[in-house]
């Protein structure tokens, strides 16, 4: 497996690949709410490939302030989940964001991926509420 942290055109391509896949047609998600003004060409997506051509699993780094870090668009293709390979990608991200600076990591999960994230050593301090459509919270990590 190969992780690349880039705003490279090619890793922009392959997370948003993913995410048209995963959330607009597997979840049903409305394009024009999962694709927004935030998939700008400089933002940095953090991407996990099998292979030099098949994108796996990624997510939108969205730094929020000078200490955190969101960690947003997080997906991984259905037919991987459950082995880890989500848990390797947020890991990758955190790393990469404490080396940047930043101490905080904040992600907006769905209510049926708060486990996961809990498991990932976050803690829920928002919500539910809704946003886009789903149910929401927001859970924060030390970094």
């Amino acid at each position: 497996m190969e992780l690349v942290i880039s705003n490279e055109p090619f890793n922009r391509a392959a997370a948003l690949s993913l995410r048209q896949a995963i959330f607009v047609t597997e979840r049903g998600i409305p394009r024009d709410i999962e694709f927004d003004d935030r998939d700008t060409s400089d933002r940095v997506y953090v991407t996990l490939y099998q292979d030099a051509t098949h994108p796996i699993a990624t997510l939108r780094l969205e730094p929020q302030s000078p200490t955190e870090m969101r960690f947003g668009r997080v997906c991984t293709r259905q037919d991987l989940r459950g082995q880890g390979i989500g848990t390797r990608l947020l890991t990758a991200a955190e790393d990469w964001s404490r080396e940047h600076g930043f101490s905080t990591g904040v992600i907006h999960g769905e209510v049926s991926a708060q486990a996961f994230y809990e498991r990932c050593g976050y803690a829920v301090n928002e919500g539910p509420f809704d946003e886009d459509g789903a149910p929401v919270v927001i859970l924060h990590k030390d970094l």
